[in-house]
């Protein structure tokens, strides 16, 4: 009898901590969900609306506008929810956000060359290889967090990653063949500089992950969670914002003195791109809380999933037909 009353006082506990587990787990995966949507969203909208073509009055939508209003909109939302947040008889808004910001320097650097880099890959890139390429992040990722953070992976992990990363070679393989008598041989004599922002792009945002990762935990210690998350966005969109300003005038500066045609900053703009400022901003707050909460692995993961409905998205509305070269790897 005894033993069995210690058996159900096991299992009652087991059952309190699980729930309590699961709710923690339910959030993550919220997060995770609607990291893949908005990653599959801003693919489809970037690839078919933005980059693809040209928009309002036969002018071309510059990417680094977006970064700028997108690094706009999460540093004003940062200083909103920090406002709230903080605690105003410890510090000062000023002397939280001046804590720690040195560790968002790298991280927002990276990210604004991954954004630069990868508006010169679709310049030079069509769609297939462009996104085939956009995915190196996620082999990177595992392999930087081996050699910089120690982390250790299972034989598991690794196949996943090697799994998910084949699957994606091997769909847009699938899909670049259903389209090859669409394409000319004069597409693919100045890949190489795309090929290469790609690369660039790819490692610079999984050294980007890892660097944000190592800096949001290690300030959990000393923080509130939420004050923590905001100040980490805060400071990482002030430099981003900062990087991509310079960028914008330098850029600006160049066409000016080539006697280049000088569009406004709105130039381009549409609806949609308004749609895709959002769902970047939005993208900025889903991807650093999941490298919070679980690692930059697992967001790669998620974004991967992203990935793949992106590429499904993209056939429907093209009006392909779904091979099964494309259909078997995604799955």
């Amino acid at each position: 009898m005894a033993i069995a009353i210690n058996k159900i006082r096991t299992l009652t506990t087991c059952r309190f901590s699980f729930i309590g587990h699961n709710k923690v787990q339910v959030s993550t995966i919220i997060a995770l969900l609607l990291l893949v949507l908005q990653n599959a969203a801003s693919i489809i909208i970037s690839t078919t609306q933005i980059q693809s073509c040209t928009t309002t009055e036969d002018k071309r939508f510059d990417p680094l506008t977006g970064i700028l209003l997108s690094e706009l909109l999460k540093v004003t939302i940062s200083f909103v929810c920090i406002t709230q947040t903080a605690d105003p008889e410890r510090n000062s808004l000023l002397s939280t956000l001046k804590i720690g910001h040195e560790e968002a320097t790298l991280p927002a650097l990276l990210y604004t060359a991954a954004s630069f880099a990868q508006s010169i890959g679709t310049s030079h890139l069509d769609l297939v290889p462009y996104l085939a390429l956009s995915q190196t992040k996620i082999i990177l990722t595992p392999l930087l967090a081996t050699l910089l953070l120690n982390q250790r992976f299972t034989p598991q992990h690794w196949t996943s990653t090697v799994t998910m990363t084949a699957g994606i070679i091997l769909a847009q393989t699938g899909a670049s063949q259903q389209t090859q008598h669409l394409t000319t041989a004069s597409t693919n004599t100045h890949s190489l500089p795309g090929v290469l922002a790609m690369l660039l792009s790819g490692a610079s945002v999984a050294l980007g992950g890892i660097s944000i990762e190592r800096s949001l935990k290690r300030s959990a210690t000393t923080a509130t969670s939420a004050t923590t998350f905001f100040v980490r966005n805060a400071q990482l969109a002030a430099h981003s914002l900062l990087f991509a300003l310079l960028s914008f005038l330098w850029k600006w500066l160049s066409n000016c003195k080539t006697g280049t045609d000088v569009s406004s900053f709105f130039g381009g703009f549409s609806s949609l791109v308004w749609v895709f400022v959002v769902l970047q901003a939005a993208g900025g707050f889903l991807v650093a809380w999941c490298v919070g909460v679980t690692s930059s692995v697992t967001k790669n993961y998620a974004q991967g999933l992203g990935f793949a409905i992106a590429i499904l998205g993209l056939l429907v509305v093209e009006r392909r037909d779904v091979d099964v070269k494309v259909s078997v790897p995604l799955a």
